[in-house]
């Protein structure tokens, strides 16, 4: 085994969350990108740190799925924390991709920096907090990936998928909603913290108002299972949580600065 694949390999976690929802987190920067079994195939939810799609692809062969079951990848944001390997899934393995299309230009690369920042850009590693910065400095996606259906509020992706358009963090975040397991996928719009809900840290909340309105409306639902876009999904409590987080926005609480 390559010495690349090996770090691969012990970089990569993927674990159950529930009994049709599986987590494939990278601990060097704590991104989760998810894989649901649905009774349609399997769907992704973010398409991990790398550009080759390697998290996602361990995260199948860990629950004995071939590619062919994946039938959509659905991306909350254009980050490359979360979409990095969505162009590589896509052109190598005709899955679908959903997104915003107010995430067209970062992920398309028409907002992309030229010049001496871009190649930093570029040459930045897919480790830890580089993976962020590399589109944060380039601001846009490494890789270039066209949504073959865009994803707009309140559409249902295969009847079992509600989209929520919930802008704050990039213009076009999106979070998705499985009634199925009463799951909420946040992506970025919010944080759980030791099994606590939490608002995402204020320097990565460009537009708190649209934040504010987002948790507002995301939270509007029979919620049972969080799964943010890190550390780890929130099922203890989740009810009483966010109804606690509901009554912190509207009570017009400070957002805090660390989230």
């Amino acid at each position: 085994m390559p010495v690349s694949d090996l770090f691969h390999k012990f970089d990569t976690q993927i674990f159950q969350v529930s009994q049709t929802i599986w987590c494939v987190r990278r601990p060097s920067y704590l991104t989760c990108s998810y894989l649901v079994k649905t009774d349609q195939g399997v769907v992704l939810i973010d398409a991990g740190m790398d550009s080759k799609g390697q998290d996602m692809l361990a995260g199948l062969a860990y629950i004995s799925e071939p590619v062919s079951s994946v039938k959509a990848l659905l991306l909350t944001h254009w980050h490359n924390d979360h979409a990095a390997g969505a162009q590589y899934l896509q052109q190598k393995y005709q899955i679908p991709v959903y997104y915003h299309p107010q995430e067209t230009p970062y992920l398309t690369r028409q907002t992309a920096r030229q010049g001496l920042r871009g190649r930093v850009s570029l040459g930045l590693p897919e480790w830890g907090p580089f993976v962020l910065a590399k589109g944060l400095l380039g601001e846009a996606i490494p890789d270039a990936v066209e949504a073959n259906v865009f994803a707009n509020e309140g559409d249902q992706i295969f009847n079992q998928f509600e989209i929520l358009h919930t802008p704050g963090h990039t213009p076009g975040h999106l979070a998705f909603y499985y009634p199925a397991e009463k799951a909420l996928f946040a992506g970025d719009a919010l944080a759980v913290i030791g099994q606590k809900l939490r608002f995402m840290a204020r320097p990565v909340t460009p537009d708190l108002p649209q934040a504010r309105t987002s948790i507002l409306h995301a939270l509007d639902r029979e919620i049972l299972l969080i799964c943010p876009g890190h550390r780890k999904p929130l099922h203890t409590d989740v009810p009483d949580q966010c109804q606690q987080m509901l009554h912190q926005i509207q009570a017009g609480e400070k957002w805090p600065f660390f989230g």
